[in-house]
C-alpha cells in the first residue's frame, strides 16, 4: 500500500462535534475566518468539493446501475473478481460473529461484490442502497469510505457525521484501495461497512490487509502472464529468427523484444519517452491466458526496414507503438485502432441491443452522430425513424413546440393543422438530442417529466400521449460541471447517462490520424469523380505533425480541399497554413494542460478555436456549421469570449448554410 499516511487518520473521532459542524455548514453558517484545526479544514474542504459536484446532501439510498451497464462492468473486471473474491470469502469465515459487510468495489466507484453479516447486508441494503452494482464514487455519494479512498488513492476510515451526506451518517466505513501490480495502477477498493455503533479499531488494519493480499495475488498473476508472454516470444522467435519483434504486456508496455541494434534503439526511445517515427508492422499475434479469450499481451513482428510503407504515425509517447499495431474496429463510419475506444465500440456493440438511453461526451468533431446514428442502425428499432437534433440550433421559444409540437391554433402565426413535435415523429424510432448541455432549465424540467414516465402533451393541449422513442444524447461540455454551476439539472444528467461514454480527442488518439486521412482521401475522391489522388510523405509528415483542434470534422474539411486543389498529388501547397506551420512557431492551442489550469484554460482554447476557423473560412455561418452549432450560439460565443468577427469577416458575403457533414 502507500506508504504515506490518510489524512483521514490520527485523529479523534468526535461524531457529535463534527454533526453540529456539518449542520452549520448545510445551514451557511460557517465563518470562513474562523480558526479551525487541521481536521475540521479537511472536513469543510471535502463536503465543500462534494457540493460543487452536486451531490445531494439529503440522499438515503444509493444510486444503482442499470442491469446493462453493470454486465459490462462485471465483464470488465473479470480479473479483479476471480482475484479478489477468493480471498474475500476467505476471510469471512473470521468474521462469522462481527456486525459488518465487505464490499469489493471496482476502479469507478462500483460494489462488485459484498459478503458478511447478512442482517447487516439487509439493512444496508433496504435503508441505504448498499447492493451490487450501486455506485459509490465521490461524484456520486460524496465523502464516503469507497469514493474518497478512490479519490485519495490511500486508506481512509469515514466516521458517522464525517460523511457529506445525512443517510449515510448511520455506518462506519473503512475502505483501502487495491493496487495493481505496478504498485501504482488502482484496480478497485476494499470496504469494510458497520453500523457506526458497532465500529471496530481493527477494521482499519483489515481493509488493508486485505487489499495488500489480493495485490499480491494480482502480483502473481502479472508475472506468470509475463511468463507465458516470455515463452510465446521465444517460440515465435525460433520461427522467425530473422526477424526483429518486440512484445508488449496486458497494459501496453514493452517487455522483451530481440537483441538488434534497431530493437535497442526503439527499447532506449521507449524508456525515454521519445520516438521519431514509428516503424511499419507486419504482422501481429495475440497472447491469451490458458484457457481463456483474455489478451495478455502482443507479439509485434516488425517489417523489414527495406519494406518500410509510408504509415509513420506521430509517435511521442510510447503508447504511440501499441496504437499503430492495434486491429481496425468498425463501427458503422467509426475506425479506430485505439484499444480504449476499440474497448468503448465494442461495449456500445452490446448496448445497441438494450433499451437505455445513451450519452456520448466528446469535443466537438470526434463523431457523435456518427455513433449515435449506428447505435439506432444496430437496434430493434432500425425499422423505425432516426431523427436528429441540435438543441443548441433552437430558439428558447420554440422549445416546447418544436419538440412536443402543438394542436391548431396554439398561437400566433402557428400552422392552422396544428404540428407535431420530434417526440411524436420520432415514434418508436431514436431521437438523438446533440448538444444536449444547451437545453434552458425550463426545457430541461420538460424534458425530465418525458424521460421519467413518457409523457407529454402537445401545446395547446390537455391531452397527454406517450413517447415511444429512445432517447441518445451528445454534448461536448462538461455535465457535471454544469450540475455544479445550477446550469444543468442533476436528476436530468442522471437520467440521460443510463449509459456513458466518451469518446478522445483524436490529439489522443494519433493512430487513427492515418486512417481518418485515407478513409477521408477516398471518400472525397469518389465524390467528385477525381482520379487517384497521391499524398506524398512530407505532405502527411504535415498532417500528422499537426494538432487537429476540430478532430475529424476538420481533418475531412482539409482533406476535402486538398483533394480538390491537387493536380495527381496533395502538395504543402494544398493545406492550409496552420496545418503546414512549424511546431515551434504554431499558434494552435496546447489543449492538454493541467488540471489547474481549470476554466479559464477551456476558454482561451474555445477562443483559440473560434478565431483558427474564423481565419480559414471567413464567414460566420461556416464557422458555425464547422462548430456544430447554431450562428445565434456562435454570436454569443463572440460576445463571451471577446471576439470581434468583422476583423475576419467581409460586409456583403452571402451567408447560406453549407451541408454538415455527419461528423460530431
Amino acid at each position: 500500500m502507500k506508504p504515506n499516511a490518510s489524512p483521514y487518520l490520527g485523529f479523534d473521532k468526535d461524531a457529535r462535534g463534527v454533526k453540529s459542524l456539518w449542520e452549520r455548514f448545510n445551514a451557511g453558517l460557517i465563518d470562513t475566518e474562523e480558526r479551525r484545526d487541521t481536521y475540521q479544514q479537511l472536513l469543510l474542504h471535502e463536503w465543500q468539493r462534494c457540493k460543487a459536484l452536486g451531490v445531494d446532501v439529503a440522499m438515503t439510498m444509493g444510486r444503482r446501475l442499470s442491469d446493462s451497464e453493470f454486465r459490462l462492468r462485471m465483464q470488465a473486471e473479470q480479473l479483479l473478481l476471480e482475484t479478489a473474491v477468493p480471498i474475500v470469502r476467505d476471510v469471512d469465515r473470521f468474521l462469522a460473529d462481527v456486525p459488518g459487510i465487505m464490499i469489493l468495489i471496482d476502479r469507478s466507484g462500483c460494489a462488485l461484490h459484498i459478503s458478511g453479516d447478512p442482517r447487516v447486508g439487509e439493512f444496508a441494503a433496504s435503508r441505504t442502497g448498499i447492493v451490487v452494482g450501486s455506485q459509490w464514487d465521490e461524484a456520486t455519494a460524496g465523502t464516503n469510505g469507497i469514493g474518497t479512498a478512490l479519490a485519495k488513492r490511500q486508506p481512509v476510515h469515514v466516521f458517522a457525521s464525517e460523511h457529506f451526506c445525512e443517510g449515510w451518517q448511520s455506518w462506519s466505513c473503512c475502505a483501502a484501495p487495491i493496487f495493481d501490480a505496478d504498485g501504482h495502477t488502482v484496480l478497485g477498493v476494499i470496504d469494510y461497512t458497520t453500523m457506526a455503533s458497532d465500529f471496530r479499531e481493527q477494521a482499519l488494519a483489515l481493509t488493508v490487509s486485505v487489499a495488500n493480499s489480493i495485490q499480491a495475488r494480482m502480483t502473481m498473476h502479472r508475472e506468470l502472464e509475463r511468463s507465458r508472454l516470455v515463452t510465446a516470444f521465444s517460440e515465435a522467435a525460433r520461427r522467425y529468427p530473422f526477424d526483429d519483434m518486440l512484445a508488449l504486456d496486458h497494459a501496453g508496455r514493452l517487455a522483451i523484444h530481440t537483441p538488434s541494434d534497431r530493437c535497442r534503439r526503439i527499447a532506449e526511445n521507449w524508456a525515454s519517452g521519445g520516438f521519431e517515427g514509428t516503424p511499419a508492422v507486419r504482422e501481429t499475434f495475440e497472447v491469451t491466458a490458458p484457457n481463456s479469450e483474455s489478451r495478455i499481451g502482443t507479439l509485434i513482428l516488425l517489417a523489414k526496414p527495406a519494406s518500410y510503407d509510408r504509415v509513420f504515425l506521430p509517435s511521442n509517447t510510447p503508447s504511440s507503438l501499441r496504437d499503430a499495431v492495434e486491429p481496425v474496429k468498425r463501427f458503422g463510419h467509426f475506425l479506430t485502432r485505439d484499444p480504449d475506444t476499440r474497448r468503448m465500440l465494442a461495449e456500445l456493440e452490446r448496448v445497441a441491443a438494450a433499451d437505455v438511453n445513451v450519452l456520448i461526451i466528446g469535443e466537438t468533431g470526434t463523431g457523435k452522430e456518427l455513433l449515435a446514428r449506428q447505435l439506432h442502425a444496430s437496434s430493434p428499432r432500425r425499422a423505425e425513424p432516426y431523427i436528429a437534433v441540435n438543441c443548441g440550433a433552437i430558439s428558447e421559444d420554440l422549445m416546447e413546440s418544436t419538440f412536443f409540437g402543438y394542436v391548431r391554433g396554439a398561437f400566433s402565426g402557428a400552422d392552422p393543422r396544428g404540428r407535431a413535435g420530434y417526440f411524436e415523429s420520432a415514434k418508436g424510432g431514436t431521437l438523438f438530442l446533440d448538444e444536449v448541455g444547451e437545453l434552458p432549465l425550463a426545457m430541461q424540467a420538460a424534458m425530465l417529466r418525458v424521460l421519467e414516465d413518457g409523457s407529454y402533451q402537445r401545446v395547446g393541449s390537455c391531452e397527454t400521449q406517450q413517447a415511444r422513442c429512445r432517447i441518445i444524447a451528445a454534448t461536448h461540455r462538461n455535465l457535471e460541471q454544469l450540475v455544479a454551476q445550477g446550469r444543468f439539472r442533476q436528476d436530468l444528467y442522471f437520467r440521460l447517462k443510463i449509459v456513458q461514454k466518451s469518446i478522445k480527442p483524436l490529439r489522443e488518439r494519433p493512430c487513427d490520424l492515418t486512417l481518418l486521412i485515407d478513409q477521408f482521401g477516398d471518400a472525397m475522391r469518389q465524390k467528385h469523380g477525381l482520379p487517384t489522388v497521391q499524398l506524398p510523405p512530407d505532405t502527411r509528415a504535415a498532417l500528422e505533425r499537426y494538432r487537429w483542434p476540430g478532430n475529424a470534422r476538420e481533418v475531412r474539411n482539409v482533406i476535402e480541399a486538398a483533394v480538390l486543389c491537387a493536380d495527381g498529388a496533395i502538395g504543402l501547397e494544398c493545406l492550409p497554413p496552420e496545418v503546414t506551420r512549424p511546431p515551434e512557431t504554431s499558434t494552435e492551442p496546447v489543449v492538454a494542460g493541467t488540471a489547474g489550469e481549470g476554466l479559464a484554460a477551456v476558454r482561451d482554447y474555445e477562443r483559440q478555436l473560434i478565431l483558427g476557423l474564423l481565419r480559414k473560412y471567413r464567414k460566420v455561418n461556416h464557422v458555425a456549421s464547422a462548430l456544430g452549432i447554431a450562428r445565434s450560439t456562435l454570436y454569443r460565443k463572440f460576445a463571451e469570449l471577446a471576439i470581434d468577427q468583422s476583423e475576419f469577416t467581409q460586409a456583403g458575403h452571402d451567408e447560406r448554410p453549407i451541408a454538415r457533414d455527419g461528423i460530431h
